[in-house]
């Protein structure tokens, strides 16, 4: 997944520390970006970093994670499944800049059902949990069930050493595995993948 730059200005939170408030109602927030199409999470993330760049207009982090959401849009697949995976990595950039320190003089705009559906889609992403299928290939069917074991193992964890070394020796699929067999194992594995970020992405234990 791509996050470059994006993970940069997660950091972005100079200045005094306050909490960071939420835009309850004006005449601004009919125009503000839906996720209909889970692309908006881009335009989102967006609307917030210019929210930064006016208070901290120094800050050439924020400028380059700016034109990396760019990139990602206007480079999104209309593939759903792929436009999705875009989607995510917008909404994790989002969750980011929502988590570091908010300035006083520089709020968060984010609107409390902006953060419910942040928290729905982003749920939903980690949550993902392909099953198993059963092909008909003795071999990569019981390859399957054994990475899917696998995958659960990683996604229990509670810290990324644990999630790292469960995913660490993940069983490979044979060769002669069809390709439904082969479309979950990749899935089960991006899933392992997930269950790592998020972890990774998690604010520190008060």
């Amino acid at each position: 997944m791509k996050i470059g730059v994006l993970a940069v200005v997660f950091a972005i939170g100079c200045g005094s520390k306050g909490e960071p408030s939420g835009n309850n109602g004006s005449a601004a927030e009919l125009a503000r970006p839906t996720v209909t199409d889970p692309i908006g999470f881009c335009e989102r993330a967006r609307m917030v970093m210019v929210g930064r760049r006016k208070c901290f207009p120094e800050d050439t982090s924020i400028k380059m994670g700016l034109e990396e959401l760019v990139d990602l849009v206007s480079n999104a697949p209309a593939d759903p499944d792929k436009r999705r995976r875009v989607a995510a990595t917008c909404a994790i950039t989002l969750q980011g800049l929502m988590r570091a320190e908010q300035p006083k003089n520089c709020p968060l705009d984010v609107t409390d059902s902006e953060r419910a559906e942040l928290s729905t889609f982003l749920a939903a992403w980690y949550g993902e949990r392909t099953a198993a299928p059963t092909t008909g290939n003795a071999g990569a069917d019981a390859a399957l069930v054994k990475l899917a074991g696998q995958r659960d193992a990683a996604c229990a964890c509670k810290d990324l050493a644990c999630a790292r070394q469960a995913g660490s020796e993940l069983t490979a699929l044979p060769s002669d595995a069809p390709a439904p067999a082969t479309a979950a194992g990749a899935k089960m594995v991006d899933e392992v993948a997930r269950c790592r970020q998020q972890l990774a992405n998690a604010p520190p234990a008060p």
